[in-house]
């Protein structure tokens, strides 16, 4: 493998390592919004788009997943997720609200890297300060594009 894959692989996985990082310990903190600050990070450390959603997403499924788990093995939350099924209208299915909380976790990770992404795209980068030039054919030196006209 080429070092500039092994190098952005690694900057993939500690981005997505880091994000939920954050948002887990926010969540513990009681900042049930951290994935979305967590995603955001991710969004703007990570210069591809897809890389930077799939990194939010697991961050915000971290984040409410862990702390949903823990309290599961601690008090069972067999009965409570049954009766709140009752309420939603889902006798008997307990991991419908289950579910929908962890989907909500997803949820607040892949919006926050989406609009760290797309907030990303506001501002130029290095290469697009560097001005253009045009190189014909069999020319020994290049010349720059001329302005458009209005």
């Amino acid at each position: 493998m080429e070092p500039a894959v092994v190098t952005g692989a690694v900057r993939v996985v500690s981005v997505i390592v880091g994000a939920a990082a954050i948002g887990l310990l926010g969540v513990l903190l009681g900042a049930w919004w951290a994935p979305f600050v967590a995603g955001v990070v991710a969004g703007v450390l990570l210069p591809r788009g897809r890389w930077a959603v799939l990194a939010g997403a697991v961050a915000g499924l971290v984040a409410w997943g862990v702390p949903l788990e823990a309290a599961q093995v601690q008090f069972g939350l067999g009965p409570t997720a049954t009766s709140l099924a009752a309420i939603m209208g889902f006798t008997g299915a307990a991991t419908i609200p289950v579910a929908l909380t962890l989907v909500v976790g997803l949820l607040l990770g892949f919006t926050g890297s989406w609009l760290g992404s797309a907030g990303r795209s506001l501002y130029p980068t290095s290469r697009s300060l560097v001005p253009r030039r045009s190189v014909q054919r069999g020319a020994t030196k290049s010349e720059p594009v001329p302005a458009p006209r209005p």
